[in-house]
């Protein structure tokens, strides 16, 4: 079962690929956002709706300097938790109930200097699709390092 998953997985992806290239994707944003260690961050990925049944899918991916990873994907409204990874898992999800109305907002808590990297949302809408690159740099807490509380 689980190599059929990795192929579904594979599928989906090239399929997402051919409907919703990296670049260009219609409407791609980039943005940069900075953090500290410890803290709860969101990154949005907003889109329009036209009709919330044709929101096909939506993936979140994560990479850095070493590696690339799956982090979220959801096809046709159903979440499918065999992309995470264990460094990232319980620490993201993004609210379900936000596909329905644009928002496909990824949330990370307790970032760790490891999370620095390239975050990138794709959404694809049967007709159209969209695409955001965010990229996070990460700081340590200064006083913490320092141990002053």
């Amino acid at each position: 079962m689980g190599r059929d998953l990795l192929h579904l997985g594979f599928l989906i992806t090239v399929l997402q690929q051919l409907a919703c290239p990296a670049e260009p994707c219609g409407n791609t944003s980039h943005t940069q956002l900075q953090a500290q260690v410890g803290e709860n961050i969101s990154m949005s990925c907003p889109f329009s709706v036209y009709d919330p049944r044709k929101v096909s899918t939506v993936m979140w991916n994560y990479r850095s300097q070493t590696n690339e990873t799956n982090l979220y994907m959801s096809s046709n409204g159903s979440e499918n938790c065999s992309h995470y990874r264990p460094r990232f898992e319980g620490r993201t999800w993004v609210n379900a109930t936000g596909l329905a109305h644009g928002d496909a907002t990824l949330h990370l808590a307790g970032v760790t200097a490891s999370d620095q990297g390239n975050f990138s949302c794709y959404v694809g809408l049967g007709y159209d699709c969209v695409s955001v690159e965010v990229q996070l740099w990460v700081s340590a807490n200064i006083i913490k390092s320092l141990g002053w509380n």
